[in-house]
């Protein structure tokens, strides 16, 4: 029954530190996205003010190379503002926050059962399993689940604690995957921003070339 309550132990204290992890992810997401979205508004008023001031002749072949510019920027600034607002990453984060530190609390509480156990108070089978059900019940509240990204960088944030240094009887892990699992969790937040300032750049490129010539 020890060893029940000990695995019950980790596999909260692990659900919670991955969710921990999914909320700051999710709340690094929302953070980018609101910049990026203030910055293309931003770019595509100065497409819109370059397009007056460099191509003042309408009908030219700049003038048209920037209104195909501020156009390309306005539709891409609404359909990233509409997936990122359908996404809902903020509200996410919280509600994976919240439920972390329920997991937290029930961890928490595990412990003194286990403190109890150690002192040689008895625990009973139907009180072992209400503490299941309680698990369960904590992890379901929450309707939105962290990604696998999130449960890699918990082990590798405890690759040292003793429930995870040894993995079903093999090395646990090693620590170029722990930092293989960093690198993993970061890019996940930061690749569909950078693709996006990539696209950006280049068409200012593009543009800056047409008026330079």
């Amino acid at each position: 029954m020890k060893q029940f309550i000990l695995d019950l132990r980790t596999k909260a204290w692990r659900t919670a530190g991955s969710r921990y992890n999914a909320a700051r992810r999710l709340k690094q997401r929302a953070t980018l996205s609101t910049f990026s979205i203030a910055m293309l508004s931003a770019l595509s008023v100065a497409a819109a003010v370059a397009q007056r001031i460099y191509s003042p002749q309408p009908g030219t072949s700049l003038d048209n190379y920037l209104t195909a510019v501020s156009v390309a920027l306005g539709v891409f600034l609404l359909v990233i503002s509409l997936l990122e607002w359908g996404a809902s990453y903020g509200a996410k984060a919280d509600a994976l926050h919240r439920n972390a530190e329920d997991l937290t609390a029930y961890h928490i509480k595990l412990a003194y059962v286990l403190a109890k156990m150690d002192s040689g108070k008895g625990v009973g089978e139907s009180e072992i399993d209400v503490l299941r059900v309680e698990y369960e019940t904590i992890k379901d509240r929450c309707a939105h689940n962290h990604a696998p990204s999130d449960d890699r960088l918990f082990r590798a944030q405890q690759r040292m604690s003793t429930e995870f240094r040894v993995v079903h009887g093999g090395q646990g892990m090693t620590r170029w995957d722990a930092f293989c699992a960093r690198v993993q969790w970061e890019w996940s937040t930061i690749w569909f921003f950078l693709f996006i300032w990539i696209v950006v750049v280049a068409i200012f490129a593009c543009v800056f070339c047409v008026i330079k010539n």
